[in-house]
Protein backbone atom coordinates (compact mmCIF):
# COMPACT_ATOMS: atom_id res chain seq x y z
CA UNK A 1 0.00 0.00 0.00
CA UNK A 2 1.42 3.31 -1.04
CA UNK A 3 1.49 6.19 1.42
CA UNK A 4 -1.31 8.15 -0.63
CA UNK A 5 -3.46 4.69 -0.30
CA UNK A 6 -2.45 4.64 3.32
CA UNK A 7 -3.30 7.98 4.56
CA UNK A 8 -6.44 7.70 2.61
CA UNK A 9 -7.36 4.26 4.69
CA UNK A 10 -6.19 6.33 7.96
CA UNK A 11 -8.84 9.07 7.20
CA UNK A 12 -11.55 7.53 6.10
CA UNK A 13 -11.45 4.98 9.51
CA UNK A 14 -10.63 8.14 11.47
CA UNK A 15 -14.13 9.83 10.14
CA UNK A 16 -15.60 6.04 10.91
CA UNK A 17 -14.53 6.10 14.56
CA UNK A 18 -15.59 9.74 15.21
CA UNK A 19 -19.33 8.52 13.72
CA UNK A 20 -19.54 5.82 16.10
CA UNK A 21 -18.01 7.49 19.11
CA UNK A 22 -21.18 10.00 18.50
CA UNK A 23 -24.04 7.50 18.34
CA UNK A 24 -24.35 7.38 21.93
CA UNK A 25 -22.63 9.11 25.03
CA UNK A 26 -21.52 5.27 26.19
CA UNK A 27 -19.53 4.04 23.27
CA UNK A 28 -15.72 4.94 25.08
CA UNK A 29 -13.46 3.98 22.56
CA UNK A 30 -13.81 3.43 18.48
CA UNK A 31 -10.72 1.78 16.69
CA UNK A 32 -9.73 0.00 14.08
CA UNK A 33 -6.27 -2.16 13.66
CA UNK A 34 -5.24 -4.54 10.47
CA UNK A 35 -4.60 -8.33 10.81
CA UNK A 36 -1.16 -8.31 12.89
CA UNK A 37 -3.05 -5.73 15.84
CA UNK A 38 -1.31 -2.49 13.89
CA UNK A 39 -3.67 0.09 14.93
CA UNK A 40 -4.84 1.57 11.56
CA UNK A 41 -6.84 4.70 13.38
CA UNK A 42 -8.77 5.07 16.73
CA UNK A 43 -10.10 7.57 18.99
CA UNK A 44 -11.33 7.77 22.62
CA UNK A 45 -14.41 9.43 23.48
CA UNK A 46 -13.17 13.42 25.24
CA UNK A 47 -13.48 13.45 28.88
CA UNK A 48 -13.31 9.64 28.81
CA UNK A 49 -9.97 8.50 30.74
CA UNK A 50 -8.57 5.07 29.25
CA UNK A 51 -8.42 1.88 31.10
CA UNK A 52 -5.28 0.11 29.15
CA UNK A 53 -1.84 1.89 29.18
CA UNK A 54 -0.39 1.86 25.37
CA UNK A 55 1.48 -1.11 25.52
CA UNK A 56 -1.62 -3.32 26.94
CA UNK A 57 -3.13 -2.19 24.25
CA UNK A 58 -0.79 -3.28 21.69
CA UNK A 59 -0.93 -6.57 23.42
CA UNK A 60 -4.72 -6.60 23.14
CA UNK A 61 -5.10 -5.91 19.64
CA UNK A 62 -2.52 -8.53 18.26
CA UNK A 63 -4.15 -11.07 20.53
CA UNK A 64 -7.94 -10.07 19.28
CA UNK A 65 -6.13 -10.33 15.57
CA UNK A 66 -4.79 -13.72 15.96
CA UNK A 67 -7.87 -14.59 17.61
CA UNK A 68 -10.09 -12.91 14.26
CA UNK A 69 -7.33 -14.46 12.16
CA UNK A 70 -7.93 -18.19 14.07
CA UNK A 71 -11.86 -17.65 13.52
CA UNK A 72 -10.97 -17.05 9.67
CA UNK A 73 -10.13 -20.34 8.99
CA UNK A 74 -13.72 -22.00 10.67
CA UNK A 75 -15.94 -19.14 8.10
CA UNK A 76 -15.91 -21.55 5.72
CA UNK A 77 -18.04 -23.93 7.55
CA UNK A 78 -19.97 -21.77 9.69
CA UNK A 79 -20.18 -18.32 7.83
CA UNK A 80 -18.45 -15.37 8.32
CA UNK A 81 -18.12 -13.62 11.84
CA UNK A 82 -20.46 -10.66 12.12
CA UNK A 83 -20.07 -9.65 15.66
CA UNK A 84 -18.56 -10.87 18.73
CA UNK A 85 -19.32 -9.25 22.14
CA UNK A 86 -16.76 -9.61 25.14
CA UNK A 87 -18.00 -8.57 28.32
CA UNK A 88 -15.59 -7.70 31.33
CA UNK A 89 -17.12 -6.03 34.97
CA UNK A 90 -16.16 -2.66 34.00
CA UNK A 91 -17.03 -2.43 30.38
CA UNK A 92 -18.15 -4.46 27.18
CA UNK A 93 -16.64 -4.56 23.83
CA UNK A 94 -17.78 -4.98 20.52
CA UNK A 95 -15.68 -6.81 18.00
CA UNK A 96 -16.24 -6.27 13.71
CA UNK A 97 -14.35 -8.34 11.41
CA UNK A 98 -14.42 -8.32 7.87
CA UNK A 99 -11.05 -8.92 5.02
CA UNK A 100 -8.42 -8.56 7.64
CA UNK A 101 -10.09 -5.49 9.67
CA UNK A 102 -11.13 -5.64 13.07
CA UNK A 103 -13.18 -2.79 14.32
CA UNK A 104 -13.32 -2.48 18.36
CA UNK A 105 -15.71 -0.59 19.72
CA UNK A 106 -16.01 -0.28 23.77
CA UNK A 107 -19.32 0.24 25.76
CA UNK A 108 -20.16 1.17 29.23
CA UNK A 109 -21.17 -2.02 31.20
CA UNK A 110 -24.12 -0.48 32.16
CA UNK A 111 -25.74 0.10 28.39
CA UNK A 112 -28.10 -2.19 27.07
CA UNK A 113 -26.79 -3.79 24.26
CA UNK A 114 -29.60 -3.54 21.59
CA UNK A 115 -30.04 -4.63 17.62
CA UNK A 116 -30.54 -1.39 17.46
CA UNK A 117 -27.02 0.04 18.86
CA UNK A 118 -25.71 -2.61 17.27
CA UNK A 119 -27.15 -2.50 13.82
CA UNK A 120 -26.13 2.04 13.70
CA UNK A 121 -22.61 0.44 14.43
CA UNK A 122 -22.20 -1.77 11.56
CA UNK A 123 -24.28 0.69 9.46
CA UNK A 124 -21.25 3.02 9.51
CA UNK A 125 -18.41 0.40 9.05
CA UNK A 126 -19.74 -1.02 6.13
CA UNK A 127 -20.58 2.38 4.66
CA UNK A 128 -17.78 2.64 1.41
Amino acid sequence: MNRQSWTKTVTQNRMKCEQILSISNDIRYAGVFNEYGRTISGKIKSGIKPIFSPDTVRHEFFAIASMMRLREKTSKTLGEVEIILITHKKINILLFYKNGITHYITINKKTELSATLINKIKKIITQV
